[in-house]
């Protein structure tokens, strides 16, 4: 099998700020505010406030590191752990549509436990980040990781601990053999499923946590010398033949070092699913074109690839009836539902909608299958077609080749400030908003990590 563990470790340990092209500074500065702000939101939600519990229980707020939109000062691992949960909290964080990730979820919280670690600068911090998207993208592209989903996990955390490795390694200047034993630690520290979904398990946010921290006990203990196991991608007993069936080693080292995979990244305008997001633009753009009444909706059909019908679409009976917020999060019916009646679909949504029954009625009315050319078209875009039938004969019918967020469409600067603002503005004041935003629009410059920690406003 193709060597990949020797090319990212050494392209891991290596990387250093000078390497780095503006266009991937400056998306990694974009990629850190907006994960930033959902931090930051996320530290309020009743699983991270029963986190945070758990971790004092475990004594585990006696360190010295700070969390984003947190008071309170925590060892390294929980420190990593808590932001890491927390940036997956909404399922508002970016996505790498190809490798089917949440990159930054992972990577960023244990870049920043790394870097307050070791006194880094923001500069620094900006290269461990890069770092992290690099190895984890590249490692999800050689596995591939539509077969290692299928086998039921979960890979925004299994993947995830090898980018929260080389991010924390990066800035703890680990040497290439080290990184190559920081990678073979990881290894034992892989899980995840998706068992989450038949439950709405708070589980899904934590197994983001958890390779955060992974991650960064990992790179800590090859940074003293503990030994990994070789080869941890490609050995015979190692992640891609262990976790896939039908491994392709060479995707994950292809153009490494000269194709910035990070680029390559979107951000979210929705709080759910990505496999949802090109329908509810469809709605949207309906929306600008027709006059919608939702008691006038006979049938809404919904197009997918095979594998969002599986995560979004199925079972339709559960889907058609979600429980609490992870549902909704995983729900195209109750989403749709929401963006049909209110011409929007935010966070903030949510609790009310599982409440309302108009929205509950009009869920029992979409169905959701697999789509011919949405599933061409995937995974290099999440596709979708809505097609809408009223009670008077009329037919509306919306293709979305690619969401709103990805590369191709990015949101403009002012819907992602706006994005940061709605985010953190409660928590941190506007002064505070201003601070943060300001500290990570200078993070080029080799100015101290502190400056990213904002203290909540009354606390």
């Amino acid at each position: 099998m193709t060597a990949v563990t020797q090319p990212l470790a050494r392209f891991a340990a290596d990387l250093r700020f000078e390497d780095l092209p503006p266009e991937v500074v400056e998306r990694t500065q974009l990629l850190f505010m907006d994960l930033s702000g959902i931090i930051i939101r996320s530290q309020s939600l009743d699983s991270s406030l029963v986190l945070k519990e758990t971790l004092r229980d475990l004594g585990l707020n006696s360190g010295t590191l700070q969390v984003q939109g947190s008071a309170e000062r925590w060892l390294p691992q929980a420190a990593a752990l808590l932001a890491g949960a927390a940036a997956h909290s909404l399922d508002f964080d970016d996505t790498h549509a190809p490798a089917q990730l949440h990159p930054g979820a992972p990577i960023i919280p244990a870049a920043l436990a790394a870097a307050q670690m070791v006194g880094a600068s923001t500069r620094d911090l900006i290269v461990g980040i890069v770092a992290g998207y690099e190895v984890m993208i590249r490692v999800a592209l050689g596995l591939p990781v539509l077969k290692h989903g299928e086998r039921g996990f979960h890979p925004s955390a299994t993947v995830g601990v090898f980018g929260a490795t080389a991010a924390a390694g990066n800035l703890f200047k680990l040497s290439p053999e080290q990184m190559e034993h920081a990678f073979g630690t990881a290894l034992s520290e892989s899980a995840g499923t998706g068992q989450f979904v038949v439950n709405g398990a708070w589980t899904k946010r934590f197994h983001v946590g958890n390779a955060a921290a992974g991650g960064v006990l990992a790179a800590s203990l090859a940074r003293r010398g503990y030994t990994g196991a070789t080869q941890a991608f490609e050995g015979k007993e190692g992640f891609f033949n262990v976790y896939s069936p039908a491994p392709q080693p060479d995707k994950a080292v292809e153009g490494l070092g000269t194709v910035w995979e990070i680029l390559r990244s979107g951000l979210k305008p929705y709080p759910c699913c990505r496999g949802i997001h090109a329908p509810l633009d469809a709605v949207m753009n309906l929306h600008a074109r027709h006059t919608i009444d939702i008691a006038q909706i006979e049938s809404v059909r919904v197009g997918l690839a095979k594998r969002s019908v599986y995560v979004v679409g199925e079972p339709q009976a559960r889907r058609r009836n979600p429980h609490n917020v992870v549902d909704c999060q995983f729900s195209t019916h109750l989403c749709l539902s929401i963006a049909l009646k209110h011409r929007h679909m935010g966070w903030d949504d949510y609790e009310p909608a599982l409440a309302d029954p108009e929205i509950r009625a009009l869920m029992q009315r979409i169905d959701v299958y697999e789509d011919a050319e949405c599933e061409r078209n995937f995974p290099t875009a999440f596709s979708g077609v809505v097609e809408i039938r009223t009670r008077d004969g009329q037919t509306w019918r919306e293709f979305v080749y690619a969401p709103r967020g990805e590369p191709e469409t990015m949101l403009s600067a002012a819907e992602l400030r706006a994005k940061f603002s709605l985010l953190v503005r409660d928590t941190l004041g506007a002064g505070g908003e201003t601070a943060l935003f300001n500290a990570i629009q200078a993070m080029d410059q080799p100015n101290a990590v502190d400056t990213l920690f904002v203290v909540p406003t009354g606390r």
